[in-house]
């Protein structure tokens, strides 16, 4: 057996050769072209410590949002419409959190998409309802705000359930008319951009609904809210300094009446001692009538007596 074993005639370029002496293991590069993939933007270290941030923000948000809806639910006092808004904001974001973040995050880490032209409709339409609901939510709670805050008596007698549900209904519905038409009519865009092999999901790119989705879902209700929250802030103001008159007016009114009950009087009517007795020593005249007074009424009050 030993005499039969044979030497190949390239063994010494074999053992000199880096690739073939360590192609049996795994590389950085194998690892890298699974995870993030070739299309990536990011490095396998970058990437994982990416994907582990934004899945605690997708935790926290969900979590947070569905503790605020068991609580108004559960807790008697905050069933009331004021908060159904509120609820309304709070599954808006659950929407954003559960429908949107997650392949988001799978697009962003991996530099394309990879789910395909219908997914790809479905999470802009989502994403696009979601988040114009979110604001609309937040445009509308500031009205309520103000109504509140305003015209308390008035508009706490119009606040029923039945208007409070009609207001979420439309934002909804408002959200609905922004996020439909790409899905239905236009059409979004998933493909290939000219110079590269990496698929891409936007939103409907056409000049007209830009305009509109943009007005619609970000700068009327922003507008809407800056208005109203200086309004707010204006209303809160005259409030405050109104009480504060009020209150400071009641501690004079307050002091006044414990002086003059105490024998002192207002401070206007007092006079100095000093200027009392001077005054009275100086005019023998007053100290007569004085006199003359005590003595009728003394006199007076001994006819009463003796009748």
């Amino acid at each position: 057996m030993e005499g039969n074993t044979t030497i190949p005639d390239d063994l010494p370029s074999l053992l000199s050769s880096p690739s073939t002496a360590t192609s049996s293991f795994p590389d950085n590069s194998s690892f890298e072209a699974w995870f993030p993939g070739p299309h990536s933007p990011y490095g396998p270290v970058a990437a994982v410590i990416i994907v582990i941030v934004l899945l605690c923000v997708v935790v926290g948000t969900v979590v947070g949002n569905i503790l605020v809806c068991v609580a108004v639910c559960l807790v008697r006092k905050l069933r009331r419409p004021c908060n159904y808004l509120l609820v309304s904001l709070a599954v808006s974001d659950i929407c954003v959190a559960l429908l949107v973040m997650p392949m988001a995050l799978l697009y962003e880490v991996l530099g394309q998409w990879s789910f395909g032209p219908v997914a790809c409709d479905l999470w802009v339409s989502f994403d696009v309802l979601s988040c114009t609901a979110s604001i609309l939510n937040l445009c509308m709670i500031s009205v309520d705000r103000y109504y509140a805050i305003t015209k308390p008596l008035e508009y706490g007698v119009k606040r029923t359930p039945r208007r409070m549900i009609g207001c979420v209904s439309l934002v909804w519905l408002g959200a609905a008319c922004i996020s439909l038409p790409p899905l239905l009519i236009l059409g979004n865009e998933h493909g290939s951009p000219p110079g590269t092999d990496a698929i891409h999901c936007f939103v409907c790119q056409n000049f007209g609904y830009q305009i509109y989705a943009t007005l619609g879902s970000f700068y009327i209700p922003l507008t809407v809210m800056i208005v109203v929250y200086y309004k707010i802030f204006r209303a809160a103001r005259k409030i405050v300094l109104e009480e504060r008159r009020a209150q400071t007016h009641l501690e004079t009114h307050s002091y006044l009446e414990i002086n003059v009950k105490n024998g002192g009087g207002p401070p206007e009517t007092k006079v100095a001692p000093g200027v009392t007795a001077m005054s009275t020593t100086s005019s023998p005249a007053v100290s007569a009538s004085v006199s003359r007074g005590r003595h009728r009424a003394s006199s007076a009050s001994t006819n009463t007596t003796v009748s």
